[in-house]
């Protein structure tokens, strides 16, 4: 195995061996999370070519514009060639330098390198088939190491701290965006690198939309309010629910967020009765249903309109998914989110998220904020 700091190079060896037992001939990705889990390379996309090629067999090169050369040296500091490009010259050339001579079989294809690249460097690979780079690295991914959960579980202790600071600072009168600003800034100082995503803050009516776009609407008095954000932390992603209530909420309110703590909890009880006994785990599409279920039971199963969780770890949300379809088992290593929700339109919306490892004693939950109905006064 050639040199390479860290764990890149296990990384890089084991997805050559899915290559190789799949056929495929190379490995093409872009600037991602998973440039920077193979190789400690992270830089921003642009109209300039930025890869790395993974053969199925041999060593990786990176094609560089030529800007980024003294930084990216550092990074792999001779680990694997580094071939630069200046602004004159065509980088086509060098992806035929990085791609083995008699490659065959499909080529995977980073899922989010950008289309005008792939069109660049797709006359490299006149006869070959393109298929997503998931279907290679997804079962790599979806497997933290300690390392990386330790990460992972220090980015959702400063979430745990960020929507405490959150509680004290909501109140009625205070914008959307307001709070989302508050958020950023709290994540930052509260020892995270970035945010993870930009928050979700959506008050009243608007917590009825999962995926609310934060705007200028003032909260008032009697609204629930769902935060969902996160924070960086050497790359690694926090994500977190939860919705607060400004004043008391009435009968109605509490049902609906006492189905949804109810869901949460469901679920994360089901994904611990499959290490019991002798059972290998339970699937993702079980879990969801054990959420589902219990939303159904309380008489508002229409209303739950999105999966129970998704996987995450360098990427918000990456595999594995609790959903229906999805029969694979929970096993450790594995890090998703549980977070059920439902949704009532034009009046009000509840969520909860927690993000859970499964070890091999079971689910642990990474955020330990209060699940209970939280009233604002």
């Amino acid at each position: 195995m050639y040199k390479m700091k860290n764990n890149y190079g296990e990384r890089i060896a084991k997805a050559q061996k899915v290559m190789e037992r799949e056929g495929y001939s190379c490995l093409i990705l872009g600037p991602s999370a998973n440039m920077y889990y193979f190789t400690g390379l992270k830089t921003t996309p642009d109209e300039r070519l930025q890869l790395v090629v993974i053969p199925a067999a041999g060593e990786p090169a990176a094609i560089l514009p030529e800007m980024y050369q003294s930084k990216a040296a550092e990074q792999i500091a001779g680990s694997f060639p580094l071939l630069a490009w200046a602004d004159q010259q065509d980088p086509v050339d060098l992806v035929k330098e990085a791609v083995p001579r008699k490659a065959e079989g499909p080529v995977a294809v980073d899922d989010t390198l950008w289309a005008s690249h792939l069109l660049q460097i797709m006359p490299v690979f006149p006869e070959a088939i393109f298929r997503p780079a998931s279907r290679v690295v997804d079962s790599l991914r979806m497997f933290k190491d300690e390392e990386e959960i330790a990460l992972m579980a220090r980015a959702h202790a400063a979430a745990d701290r960020v929507l405490e600071r959150v509680r004290q600072e909501i109140r009625p009168g205070m914008e959307e965006r307001e709070l989302a600003f508050f958020i950023e800034t709290a994540y930052r100082e509260e020892g995270c690198d970035d945010i993870s995503f930009k928050p979700i803050v959506a008050s009243g009516p608007n917590s009825a939309s999962p995926h609310h776009q934060t705007g200028n609407r003032k909260f008032q008095a009697g609204d629930m309010v769902v935060v969902d954000c996160g924070g960086l932390f050497q790359g690694y992603c926090s994500d977190v629910t939860r919705t607060f209530c400004l004043g008391d909420g009435d009968a109605e309110i509490k049902a609906v967020y006492q189905a949804v703590k109810e869901a949460n909890e469901a679920a994360f009880q089901r994904i611990g009765e499959g290490y019991a006994g002798e059972k290998a785990g339970c699937s993702g599409e079980e879990a969801d249903r054990a959420a589902r279920e219990a939303i159904t039971r309380a008489g508002y199963g229409p209303y739950f309109i999105h999966r129970t969780g998704h996987g995450i770890g360098l990427d918000v949300h990456e595999a594995p998914y609790l959903v229906e379809g999805n029969g694979e088992k929970l096993l450790p290593g594995m890090v998703f989110s549980i977070e059920p929700g439902i949704y009532l339109p034009g009046r009000f919306g509840v969520r909860i998220e927690d993000i859970v490892a499964v070890t091999s004693q079971g689910p642990v939950r990474l955020n330990r904020y209060s699940r209970d109905f939280l009233e604002i006064q």
